[in-house]
């Protein structure tokens, strides 16, 4: 009996996508699909390495969008980034089934990978939205604007561009503290880039700064009504795991 294969990848999208176009190209089956910083060798499994390549996964792309549909595309980008363990399995059993169902996949909603991809797109959009509206950037002594998150799903390739487009004329940076990684933002170059950053990366913040959240800390308190705070309330609004990161940070002991 042949041995089960892995198929591992350098945990990209577009190197998923070039994993995908190998599979249906040679119409095999896989056992796993794993990214290589996830990837543990196992003497019951045969693994293959397949390296990125941008031709393959924009032709497996476009062919996605061609006989099943761009929101296909979208939906597996978006599940994609909810970092969840065997999703890329999942992903490639929709696209299966998707280019023998063509648009109508979404309607089959009794395969689990078809409603979990579905699923797990509509976390990482609903979180994406919501993340908009929260993130605080603080200004730095070097004149650059910082913020930092930590959130559920892999966003910042999502948020980069919304900031881009609302904070064009400034250079900033957004911080991923769970991942270790941020988006740099150049407002000379029109453009962003994405890098590593140790989790525990704090910057020294501009006496303005400081003085500006005394400020907006002092008026927070002093709005709030003692009699009328609803703990419960506050966290159903505002998910506590987002506190930390909130300039108005409505305290530690709810």
């Amino acid at each position: 009996m042949a041995a089960q294969k892995i198929y591992i990848y350098d945990g990209s999208f577009q190197g998923l996508l070039t994993v995908l176009y190998q599979l249906f190209s040679r119409k095999e089956i896989p056992f796993a699909i794993e990214k290589e910083s996830a990837y543990r060798k196992n003497l019951f499994y045969t693994a293959e390495y397949i390296s990125n390549n941008a031709q393959q996964a924009d032709f497996f792309s476009d062919k996605v969008k061609e006989f099943i549909s761009s929101q296909a595309l979208t939906d597996s980008f978006h599940a994609f980034l909810a970092d969840e363990t065997k999703v890329e399995l999942d992903i490639f059993k929709y696209f299966f089934m998707g280019f023998k169902l063509g648009k109508k996949v979404d309607n089959y909603l009794t395969k689990d990978y078809i409603r979990k991809v579905q699923e797990l797109a509509r976390r990482v959009r609903s979180e994406n939205h919501r993340l908009k509206g929260l993130v605080r950037f603080k200004e730095s002594i070097d004149g650059k604007y910082y913020a930092a998150l930590a959130p559920d799903n892999d966003l910042l390739i999502l948020l980069a561009p919304h900031f881009k487009n609302r904070f064009a004329v400034q250079d900033w940076v957004l911080h991923d503290k769970k991942r270790g990684k941020a988006v740099i933002y150049s407002a000379r170059e029109k453009d962003w880039l994405l890098i590593e950053l140790e989790a525990d990366f704090e910057p020294e913040l501009s006496q303005f700064e400081l003085e500006f959240q005394n400020l907006w800390q002092t008026f927070f308190i002093s709005v709030s009504i003692n009699n009328r705070v609803n703990p419960r309330a506050q966290r159903q609004f505002m998910p506590k795991k987002y506190w930390p990161y909130l300039i108005e940070n409505p305290g530690s002991s709810y």
